[in-house]
C-alpha cells in the first residue's frame, strides 16, 4: 500500500497524487541526510511518512482557514522542515518562513526548498528571539513547551495573529496552558486524526494574545 498517497486521500488533500510525489522526494532527502544531521528519530521510510509527513499534514485545513492566501506563516525551530515544508507543499498559495538557528539544518532546508522548487518557502537562519518579522500565523511542532516560547511568540505575532501548535494528549496540552503565567489568550484544542497513527494528536490554536 502507498501509505503516503492513501494518507493524503484520507485527509482529502487536493491533487493528492502530485502532492504525494513532491512529498516523497522530500522523504528521500530526509532519508539521505538523516544519518549525519539527525533530523528525525525515525529511521525507516514508513515511520517517517506516518509519524512526520502525515502528522504534519493532518491539520492542513486549519492552516488554510487561519491564513488567507499570501499570508506568511512562521515555522519556529523548523529543524527538518516539519511542519513547514509539508504545509508549503500542500498550501502553495501561502508563504512560509522556516526559522532555524542551526546552520547545518538551515542548509538542509535551503537544499530541500531548491530541489523541490518551493518558491513559497524561505529559510530564516536565526534564533526565533533574533527575528524581527511579525507574522499573522505562527506554528511549531515538537519544539518547546508553550511557557518556554511565550516571550518569543509575543515578539513575533501580529496583533490579530494566531498561533497553531502541534501537540499530543489533551491533558498535557491543558497543563501547558495552565503554566503560562505572563500572557493571556483564548484557546481551542481540536483532535487530529493522523492516518495509520494510533496515538492521540491535537492542534492547539491560540488567539487574542496579550501580555498580562
Amino acid at each position: 500500500m502507498d501509505r503516503l498517497l492513501e494518507g493524503l486521500k484520507i485527509l482529502e488533500v487536493g491533487d493528492a497524487a502530485l502532492k504525494a510525489e513532491r512529498l516523497r522526494a522530500y522523504v528521500n532527502e530526509i532519508l539521505l541526510f538523516n544519518p549525519t544531521l539527525k533530523l528525525v528519530g525515525e529511521k525507516g521510510e514508513e515511520g517517517i511518512i506516518i509519524r512526520h509527513i502525515l502528522d504534519s499534514a493532518a491539520p492542513w485545513r486549519s492552516f488554510a482557514e487561519a491564513a488567507g492566501k499570501g499570508t506568511v506563516i512562521a515555522d519556529l525551530g523548523s529543524g527538518a522542515g516539519l511542519p513547514g515544508i509539508v504545509l508549503a507543499i500542500l498550501l502553495e498559495d501561502r508563504n512560509f518562513h522556516l526559522i532555524e538557528r542551526m546552520n547545518r539544518r538551515a542548509g538542509f532546508l535551503r537544499g530541500v526548498a531548491a530541489k523541490l522548487a518551493l518558491d513559497n518557502a524561505v529559510v530564516i537562519e536565526k534564533d526565533m528571539k533574533e527575528t524581527r518579522e511579525v507574522y499573522g500565523v505562527i506554528t511549531c511542532r515538537a519544539f518547546h513547551p508553550l511557557r518556554d516560547i511565550a516571550r518569543g511568540v509575543s515578539l513575533l505575532l501580529a496583533e490579530d495573529g494566531k498561533v497553531l501548535l502541534y501537540k499530543g494528549q489533551r491533558k498535557n496540552v491543558e497543563r501547558e496552558i495552565a503554566e503560562v503565567g505572563d500572557y493571556s489568550f483564548t484557546w481551542r484544542i481540536e483532535p487530529l486524526e493522523v492516518p495509520y497513527l494510533e496515538e492521540e494528536r491535537t492542534l492547539l490554536t491560540l488567539a487574542d494574545w496579550r501580555k498580562k
